[in-house]
């Protein structure tokens, strides 16, 4: 399988993007979900589960920067049959996607005053960051400073990006079952 794009499928390096920032986007959702279900959120026992959430999600923001790049650098497949509109909205809705993967991991980066234990290495939380700092010189505290980058946080995960994925993946199977294009193929692990 080659590493770079073609006309036709997407490479080895975009796939690894594709496939690695959505199982960690999906698993962070069900990460949190576990423990607003089955923990209270508040207690010590929640914060090792809700570490697992913000490392997940923190892969999600690392990876964002360098698959735009590539996406942006790299030669895109071409369009499968459609209307001009279709092909807006397509594009539309992936720089939806994009948005989110940069929205969700920064409202919960920002938002979050504990470190991150990555096992190897730590990230510290915002609240210990000198752009905190510089921000806490206009006698904004903390809480007054976490409290609306949450509300974002939360109200995003909850009510606008389970829509906007589950979107993308009608799309990919539409494409599949009943366009029966290679929309969906090309962008599969092992497709050639």
């Amino acid at each position: 399988m080659p590493w770079r794009n073609t006309s036709a499928r997407f490479g080895t390096i975009a796939k690894f993007f594709h496939w690695t920032s959505a199982a960690a986007f999906i698993a962070a959702y069900v990460v949190v979900y576990y423990v607003i279900w089955f923990m209270d959120d508040t207690s010590v026992e929640s914060m090792p589960v809700l570490n697992i959430h913000w490392a997940l999600g923190l892969l999600v923001g690392f990876l964002v920067l360098p698959r735009l790049l590539w996406r942006m650098l790299e030669i895109q497949p071409k369009d499968p049959p459609g209307s001009p509109a279709e092909h807006r909205l397509a594009r539309v809705a992936h720089w939806g996607l994009y948005g989110l993967l940069i929205l969700m991991p920064l409202t919960g980066y920002i938002g979050t005053g504990a470190p991150t234990d990555f096992g190897v290495f730590t990230v510290t939380g915002f609240n210990e960051t000198a752009l905190f700092h510089w921000i806490d010189r206009f006698d904004l505290s903390w809480d007054a400073f976490e409290a609306p980058i949450d509300v974002v946080h939360h109200f995003v995960g909850k009510w606008i990006a389970w829509g906007v994925v589950a979107l993308h993946v009608a799309a990919a199977l539409y494409h599949h079952w009943v366009r029966r294009d290679d929309v969906l193929v090309r962008m599969l692990p092992q497709s050639e």
